[in-house]
């Protein structure tokens, strides 16, 4: 194979998924997770889970025998592939949970689409190099530019949504296991769904899925957006309180609640660490959101959370009291 392939494919595998996945964890503002948690579920997508996919995928194919064949359709594509698949990307959500920068839905979405996003580069990867043949022409070309704009999104999709389901375990606990399963189920149906109608012989299906995919990731977005939207309701009120405990200096109040004067660097002490400062700020406000949402059994340790956290902040507020008037404040 010539290796000028080799370098397209790698870099139409590879480029894509990192830019969108750099542009879902900006888009994260108030409560942005650590950027090398993120990295890691995109790299678990792109190894760990196409490894145990693959392993997985043929275990199922054993298992089912005849059956495969006398579907009717693909089964392995339809059904098998969606199911093994969408549990090895989801793996690394349920890993995540323990950490505790991992605080709400957004959090789950986010690491799910990573996750995806990863297993897409790996997979399209694959597929651009067996198919690619001694002289790939036009077939190729399209392949490449369908598989990054399509079925990479469609796992990353599928991920997100499943992701979103595992973050319920944080706060609701056995009750959550239900919306995972829910969710699960929702992520296995569009990646079925979207084989089935891709690899159907009408071509009309083609554009069916095109317009499911697509009405999907809309959805998914507005979901996305409204739950940073939240983030940023919750934070004006639920932080008030904050200012009056003395938790939070009063000189702060403006600057914590936009996002463009946080991001400004004229106003904090340049000998500490603003990025955690503000990483604290955004747990506070969220722990305090989920307090008041979780049941009896877990408001303990929510609690205790928000109070280790105060303390944090109690003690940044100390070290800045001394600081000269805000600049960013006005």
């Amino acid at each position: 194979m010539d290796h000028v392939v080799i370098y397209i494919s790698l870099i139409v595998a590879v480029a894509p998924m990192i830019a969108m996945l750099f542009f879902i964890w900006w888009l994260d503002r108030y409560d942005r997770e650590p950027l090398r948690y993120v990295f890691g579920a995109y790299l678990w997508g792109g190894f760990g889970a196409v490894f145990l996919s693959m392993v997985g995928t043929e275990a199922g194919i054993r298992a089912f025998g005849d059956l495969i064949y006398s579907s009717g359709y693909d089964f392995s594509s339809v059904v098998l592939a969606p199911v093994v698949e969408e549990l090895m990307k989801g793996l690394v959500v349920f890993f995540l949970l323990r950490y505790r920068q991992f605080d709400n839905v957004t959090d789950g979405l986010v690491y799910g689409a990573a996750s995806g996003l990863g297993f897409g580069m790996t997979e399209n990867f694959l597929y651009f190099t067996l198919l690619a043949g001694p002289s790939p022409g036009y077939e190729w070309l399209n392949m490449l530019f369908a598989r990054s704009i399509l079925t990479a999104n469609m796992h990353c999709a599928a991920s997100a949504t499943f992701g979103a389901g595992i973050s319920m375990l944080r706060d609701k606990g056995t009750r959550g296991i239900n919306r995972v399963i829910i969710f699960y189920a929702m992520a296995i149906f569009l990646h079925g769904t979207w084989n089935y109608l891709v690899t159907s012989t009408v071509a009309a299906y083609w554009g069916l899925a095109v317009i499911l995919l697509f009405t999907y990731i809309v959805i998914i977005f507005i979901i996305f957006v409204l739950g940073i939207r939240r983030e940023r309701k919750d934070r004006e009120s639920i932080l008030l309180e904050e200012f009056d405990l003395n938790v939070l200096p009063v000189a702060y109040k403006k600057i914590l609640m936009s996002y463009g004067a946080m991001r400004k660097s004229d106003w904090f002490p340049e000998y500490l660490n603003k990025n955690k400062y503000l990483s604290l700020v955004s747990r506070l406000a969220l722990r305090k959101s989920a307090y008041f949402k979780v049941d009896e059994e877990r408001k303990g340790r929510v609690k205790e959370e928000i109070v280790e956290i105060r303390k944090e902040l109690v003690r940044y507020s100390e070290l800045i009291e001394e600081f000269p008037a805000v600049k960013g404040a006005g």
